[in-house]
């Protein structure tokens, strides 16, 4: 049997159709998976209830039991699988591990994912997904073949065991977008001197829910892929795509997935450095949407010539004038190593080679007139994050699943009042200083925000996953707290309003 083998840490929320003649092994889906299971949950929390109360296990302590919280809530809320995914991938990963993981990301304990000798010595350290990769080892000994198959660079400390573990007897292959853009420094890499990298076709991959038996007919178009020939399909396309509304349509898209960079009165910038004229844009929009096919946005922060005025007014623009379906949220604009061309949307850029260490680097650094300093763009990205947190619910991850199920977007106001959404109130039995005092907390996984509740106040929120009209809600406070401490949990979203 020959394996093609999905390492971990990748998008679980798509799996991959296998090609003829082999059989796929989705170690990365696997173990996300067996994390989520609230059986797992309970052991590691109860692993570090028994264990010393330090800052670090209180902070996982916390996640974990949020996490269980929000699982075993009831009521629609799409999303909420997925940030209890994340919060138990963070609370999993703490020390000793090599490997910090989030739902869509991995970083290293120190280094970098962009350099080869790092890559190689995480490799040799604990990680949370160690269990998935013994077990995929023990099937190695019985293969014709094994393909391993890197979409990402979050993928190659898991694939770097995998290989070492793979018998001299069976030939080993490493394939993948990632493993052909970096196939040279791959190859120096000791586990991977015997392997061969061929160049195959890509996988076709399809969208499925965390807790789904099979996966949705929908075929996914990752980044920088091709969509499918008929069929219906979701996935990126870049921003020109939408102005031939007539196309998608008979082409089968549901959900167009793009990057923009900047919005004014008269085009939108796309991340890849095209303009759309707004007018025809916002009437190939009306013609997707009376279609069926919705357009969520991913908003890249610091383009080439888009000052931090151009980003204001951006936000302005889409708060007066909403153009797509769902902003997802941000992420920092990066110069795409093997992208074509020294100019951004007719502005000359100047591009400077990667740091000599880093051989796999996936970006080139630029300057640009206008272009926000580099060392303004994390401060830049949460303050526009944070503001359109406001406005509507972001994406739990850059993950497929999310982009084709938006949150639906709470109505404001009501009689009524409960338990926000995406927050739990849990007890440590300590603070997350380790200070040995019992507190509660709320947890928002949505917002990220964490608030120690009053001991007086918190058995009585805790019990709000259904609503209580205000006035209930509040009764044993004196009158004159009573909005003062409704206004402050609801700004905090550990409570929302709705109607009763």
């Amino acid at each position: 049997m020959k394996l093609l083998v999905l390492p971990p840490h990748r998008d679980v929320t798509c799996v991959a159709e296998a090609p003829e003649g082999w059989h796929v092994v989705d170690a990365a889906r696997a173990f996300c998976l067996r994390v989520l299971a609230p059986e797992a949950l309970t052991r590691e929390v109860e692993v570090r209830e028994r264990g010393p109360a330090t800052p670090q296990t209180m902070r996982e302590l916390l996640l974990l039991r949020t996490a269980l919280a929000l699982l075993g809530r009831s009521g629609e809320n799409a999303h909420r699988p997925l940030r209890a995914l994340g919060a138990a991938l963070t609370a999993l990963s703490g020390a000793p591990s090599g490997v910090r993981l989030r739902l869509d990301d991995l970083e290293l304990e120190g280094g970098s994912t962009e350099r080869t000798v790092d890559m190689v010595r995480i490799s040799a350290q604990p990680a949370p997904y160690d269990e998935e990769l013994a077990r995929v080892a023990e099937r190695f000994s019985g293969a014709e073949r094994v393909r391993l198959w890197l979409e990402k660079d979050q993928q190659l400390p898991a694939a770097v065991t995998l290989a070492a573990a793979c018998p001299a007897s069976v030939p080993l292959e490493v394939a993948g977008p990632f493993a052909t853009t970096h196939r040279v420094a791959l190859a120096t890499i000791p586990a991977f001197q015997r392997a061969s990298f061929p160049e195959v076709a890509p996988l076709r991959w399809r969208v499925a829910a965390l807790e789904a038996t099979g996966p949705e007919p929908l075929t996914w178009v990752p980044e920088g892929a091709r969509p499918p020939e008929g069929g219906p399909w979701a996935g990126h396309v870049p921003l020109e795509a939408l102005l031939a509304a007539d196309v998608l349509v008979a082409g089968g898209c549901r959900t167009a997935v793009v990057g923009f960079c900047a919005v004014d009165d008269l085009s939108v910038l796309g991340s890849d450095g095209t303009r759309a004229p707004l007018e025809a844009l916002t009437a190939s929009l009306e013609r997707l949407r009376s279609a069926g096919v919705r357009v969520v946005v991913e908003w890249w922060v610091g383009a080439p010539g888009v000052d931090e005025a151009a980003h204001e007014r951006t936000f302005t623009l889409l708060g007066q004038r909403p153009l797509f379906d769902w902003v997802s949220g941000v992420r920092q604009f990066h110069w795409t190593r093997g992208r074509a061309g020294e100019s951004f949307a007719g502005l000359p850029v100047h591009l400077h080679a990667p740091p000599g260490d880093r051989d796999l680097a996936r970006s080139l650094p630029f300057e640009a007139p206008g272009t926000v300093p580099h060392a303004r763009l994390a401060e830049l990205l949460g303050s526009l994050a944070g503001r359109l947190l406001q406005r509507a619910p972001l994406s739990p991850g850059r993950v497929a699943w999310a982009s084709l199920h938006p949150p639906v977007p709470a109505v404001p106001g009501g009689d009524s009042i409960r338990l926000d959404g995406d927050c739990a109130l849990v007890q440590l039995p300590a603070t997350l200083e380790a200070a040995p005092k019992p507190t509660w907390y709320a947890a928002n996984l949505r917002t990220g925000g964490v608030l120690a509740m009053d001991p007086r106040l918190a058995p009585l929120v805790v019990k709000w996953e259904r609503a209580v009209p205000v006035g209930e809600a509040f009764a044993a406070l004196p009158e004159s707290q009573r909005a003062k401490v409704e206004a402050a949990l609801v700004g905090r979203a550990v409570l929302e309003r709705v109607h009763g």
